[in-house]
């Protein structure tokens, strides 16, 4: 903390707060023999994470310290992006990673720390490269896809993270079985319980999703899913996915299916993004080297954005940046998925 030019009486107070720290275990309401807490920060407490992540920057600055290997993206040198101990390095080629990941080794034990060979993983964007990069002498692991902050990152775009998200939505909606079945629950009351306990797991970071026709599909399909449990309704009934609209909508009102709430979440975040000014927006409007690949080419995040919009992205980003226009944009008609009217969901 000196490094950082903070208060040597604040220093001070800190060190107090942990000097001769001792802890114990609560169990069955009953404490454990207490011990001294010689590593680690105060858990609950909340200078803890401040803490933390100043010891992290410190690790990460000095690792870093000439390091030459990196990624430019709008003209903007990235080394890595971090959130607390969840780190991901970026670099252009193996041996730029390699010394990346040695570095950070090194300054890791040096401060007492170790990475976690387990959870680390590789990825690249060329699949015939196999990378042999170790850590403590252990080969890491490459993959096609690797969870970060809660989402799958895949090299196959937002499909496995979709189809990650229905699969938790489902059981969640299997797990409430009881509460769909309560004749004394209303359905006004049913479907708000859905969107609260079950919905709101599916549209976890779905701002960063690419929804290709496939995805968009199964978006509304899982959502009938839904709907279809709350009322009891199976599919052998041959009851049209219009009509099980229209009995939702006489219980809660006018309302946005699951496709459109995603859709809108997505554009109101590229909004928000392109009026900020930090490495989001960066990485959102810069541009890497290197071209695209022959052939069909995979459906980008931004192709969404101007697909739904109809407007070019340059023009977006001029839309975007008023955020009064932004918010008629994206609530207007053509926003607005279109909605199965077949039996199946």
């Amino acid at each position: 903390m000196r490094k950082y030019n903070i208060s040597p009486n604040l220093v001070s107070i800190i060190q107090n707060l942990y000097n001769k720290a001792t802890s114990a275990v609560l169990h069955n309401g009953a404490f454990g023999d207490w011990f001294r807490t010689m590593t680690g920060v105060r858990q609950g407490c909340l200078l803890s994470p401040l803490l933390f992540n100043i010891f992290l920057e410190r690790i990460m600055a000095d690792a870093l310290e000439d390091h030459e290997g990196s990624v430019s993206i709008g003209g903007r040198t990235i080394t890595n992006l971090r959130f607390a101990d969840d780190i991901d390095g970026l670099a252009r080629g193996e041996k730029e990673l390699a010394s990346l990941v040695e570095r950070l080794d090194v300054t890791s034990r040096a401060y007492g720390m170790e990475i976690s060979t387990e959870k680390t993983k590789l990825m690249t964007n060329n699949n015939n490269i196999m990378s042999d990069i170790r850590v403590n002498g252990q080969a890491l692991d490459c993959v096609s896809s690797f969870k970060y902050l809660g989402a799958i990152v895949s090299d196959e775009g937002s499909k496995k993270e979709v189809l990650a998200r229905i699969a938790q939505t489902t059981a969640a909606l299997t797990q409430l079985k009881p509460i769909w079945k309560d004749k004394n629950i209303s359905l006004g009351s049913k479907v708000r319980l859905l969107r609260s306990l079950v919905i709101s797991i599916f549209l976890y970071a779905c701002e960063s999703w690419t929804l290709t026709a496939e995805i968009q599909q199964r978006i509304q399909s899982l959502e009938m899913r839904c709907y279809r449990r709350l009322l009891g309704i199976s599919y052998t009934q041959h009851i049209t996915n219009m009509e099980i609209r229209q009995r939702i909508s006489q219980a809660i009102g006018r309302h946005d299916d699951l496709l459109t709430i995603v859709k809108k979440r997505k554009l109101r975040w590229y909004g928000h993004i392109t009026r900020s000014s930090g490495l989001a927006k960066t990485i959102l409007q810069g541009t890497v080297q290197g071209g695209r690949k022959r052939g069909r080419q995979k459906k980008r995040w931004e192709d969404n954005i101007q697909e739904w919009t109809q407007l070019r992205l340059s023009e977006t980003v001029r839309a975007a940046e008023d955020r009064e226009r932004w918010r008629e944009l994206v609530d207007r008609s053509s926003v607005v998925s279109q909605r199965p009217s077949g039996v199946m969901g």
